[in-house]
């Protein structure tokens, strides 16, 4: 069975999976690429010795040319640096956003004003803000770490006429979060062997305990599960319920499109059936949130309504909204005949079997369910 890890962790969980982006590594803290004061180069410099055990609180994030604050993506921020290896870590619901006619140089010495008057745990502190809209992806990264004491120690602003932002192409948050991370790691040092895959990170921990997916009792029970479907093949029978394509619409002839996609592949006996089934779930940032909201919508239903078959598979293709851009991600679950789970899968541009397909239309976000079944099964 394959990339079924990715499913057991939260969103910053699979963000963390993903492999990130090497940069070429500084030698100087920069200062939105301008020459570094010996000051800060200092201060850079005795942050940099302490390399893994720096302490570091992570800010909520700036995200979009709106300014809006994202205390989730700075919980990423954090974790993905647990990934790097920094073992003293914390994020914090405080507040910091730059006065609407202040520039970006003004960045490092307003947030070391508040930083003094709002006093940290940890050592240091990184404020960063994403630059951009939906609609022209990120157009800069800009990142500003203090020491507790407010001064200037690390400041660096990435656009795209930048070397390190050309080669990382950062297109969304997700990939914005990894490029900052990694910009992090690298300037600081910190060595590719120090990364720690386990998962078992503080900040990991903190959100695993937050997120919607089940225990690990229920995964090993999902296991065993796909291991008789696995073992049933061809014998097996599955109901394919309408595609779910919003909270108010369905598509019978999506799941007629699937359905024949595994009889083609011979995977088992699908068979597309009539369902006024509406999931409604709510609404959420986090696809992880959406995933697990439909995980669980589906199950009740099967375990009232049973099926005439072996198996209960429900897809849900969340599509852009803006023309010819494709699909955001694709969602599918399937249950036994008693409700419970046997597969519940996502995915989205981060992954590889999402990016081989390159889902434009319902058609392909079809192709992707059955490659990824296939997978699961074969």
């Amino acid at each position: 069975m394959r990339d079924q890890a990715f499913i057991r962790m939260p969103l910053v969980g699979l963000m963390v999976g993903l492999a990130v982006h090497a940069f070429v590594p500084g030698c100087q803290a920069s200062a939105g690429n301008k020459q570094v004061p010996p000051e800060q180069q200092k201060r850079f410099e005795a942050m940099q010795a302490k390399g893994t055990k720096a302490s570091l609180t992570v800010f909520p994030v700036v995200m979009g040319d709106s300014a809006a604050l994202n205390k989730g993506v700075a919980d990423v921020v954090a974790v993905l640096l647990e990934k790097a290896g920094m073992t003293n870590l914390e994020t914090t619901d405080a507040v910091f956003r730059l006065p609407k006619e202040a520039t970006f140089d003004r960045a490092a010495q307003l947030f070391g004003e508040f930083v003094r008057k709002n006093p940290i745990a940890t050592e240091y502190a990184l404020y960063a803000e994403f630059v951009g809209n939906p609609e022209t992806g990120p157009k800069e990264i800009r990142s500003v770490i203090v020491d507790r004491t407010g001064q200037s120690v690390w400041v660096d602003r990435q656009t795209a006429a930048d070397r390190e932002f050309k080669r990382a192409k950062p297109r969304d948050p997700m990939t914005c979060c990894m490029f900052l991370a990694e910009r992090v790691r690298t300037h600081l040092g910190i060595p590719k062997s120090a990364r720690d895959d386990s998962g078992e990170g503080k900040i990991a921990r903190r959100l695993a305990e937050k997120s919607p997916a089940p225990d690990k009792a229920e995964w090993a029970a999902m296991e065993q599960r796909q291991a008789i479907m696995k073992k049933a093949g061809r014998s097996a029978t599955v109901a394919v319920y309408p595609v779910r394509l919003s909270d108010d619409e369905t598509s019978g002839t999506n799941a007629a499109h699937l359905a024949s996609l595994l009889n083609k592949k011979k995977l088992y006996q699908a068979k597309a059936v009539d369902s006024t089934l509406r999931v409604k779930i709510e609404p959420s940032r986090s696809m992880q949130n959406l995933l697990w909201g439909l995980a669980r919508a589906f199950q009740d239903h099967v375990e009232r309504n049973p099926p005439e078959a072996d198996y209960a598979l429900l897809a849900d293709y969340i599509m852009d909204p803006r023309a010819g851009r494709g699909a955001w991600a694709v969602h599918f679950v399937i249950c036994d005949r008693a409700g419970e789970w046997v597969i519940v899968d996502f995915q989205n541009d981060h992954h590889g079997d999402f990016q081989s397909v390159d889902p434009k239309t319902f058609d392909d976000c079809g192709r992707l369910v059955a490659k990824r079944l296939e997978g699961y099964l074969r």
